[in-house]
C-alpha cells in the first residue's frame, strides 16, 4: 500500500517524514483531522499513532493538539465508525 506522506518536526525538534494514515473534517466542530505516524514503535511492540488538528494557514496547515474533551470525543467516534466500516 501506498501512503502519503508529510513533513513534521518531532519530539527532538527533528524534521521527519510522516505516513498519513487518514484524515477527515468534523464541521460539527470545525476541525480538520490528521492520524500519522512516524513509524515508531512503543513498548509493546505496536506503531505509535498521532492524532491532530490541521489548521488551515495561507501557505498550507499548521498541526495543532486536540484541546478539548469534545474535539477527542467526536474524532475518536469517527476514527471507531472508520475501522468498523461504520456509515453515518
Amino acid at each position: 500500500m501506498l501512503l502519503r506522506t508529510i513533513t513534521v518536526e518531532n519530539g527532538t525538534g527533528e524534521v521527519v517524514n510522516a505516513a498519513v494514515l487518514c484524515s477527515f473534517a468534523i464541521p460539527r466542530i470545525d476541525r480538520n483531522i490528521l492520524v500519522y505516524t512516524l513509524n515508531e514503535e512503543d513498548r509493546h511492540g505496536t506503531a505509535k499513532v498521532y492524532v491532530t488538528s490541521a489548521v488551515p494557514q495561507e501557505n498550507g496547515y499548521r498541526l495543532a493538539n486536540l484541546e478539548s474533551e469534545q474535539e477527542w470525543q467526536c474524532a475518536l467516534a469517527v476514527l471507531k465508525q472508520i475501522t468498523k466500516g461504520e456509515q453515518s
